[in-house]
């Protein structure tokens, strides 16, 4: 069973392509989970769009020990995950980073007013 506001390992995640490892964190439900994917860096075709850099929340590994180095949770897609891929907990989204992932949520183009209802 997920638990929203948590970060997750995910093996072999499909949100990417091709597939691989990722941590994702989890910040709605419904009818599924449903959540962002964290990445090491910012792509450079979203560094060069103020519209989507803004939807990047930075993650630091001295709040996240099992980080192996400062990340972002990237907000800019929502993913749909089952809760057999929700398994390997990593622990609940610290207080600070859920009110900047809402403050990007709020600022997106690109997600749903339904979903953003759901985050916010």
């Amino acid at each position: 069973m997920h638990a929203l506001w948590c970060i997750y390992y995910v093996k072999n995640c499909t949100c990417t392509r091709p597939n691989k490892d990722k941590f994702v964190a989890i910040v709605c439900s419904e009818t599924n989970p449903m959540g962002f994917i964290i990445n090491t860096r910012i792509h450079p075709f979203i560094l060069e769009r103020p519209d989507l850099s803004s939807c990047q929340v930075a993650i630091k590994v001295s709040d996240y020990a099992f980080l192996d180095h400062d990340s972002y949770i990237n907000c800019i897609d929502l993913y749909s995950f089952n809760d057999n891929e929700l398994t390997d907990s990593k622990g609940r989204i610290k207080t600070h980073t859920i009110n900047e992932i809402k403050g990007a949520v709020a600022a997106s183009k690109t997600i749903p007013a339904y979903f953003k209802k759901l985050i916010i």
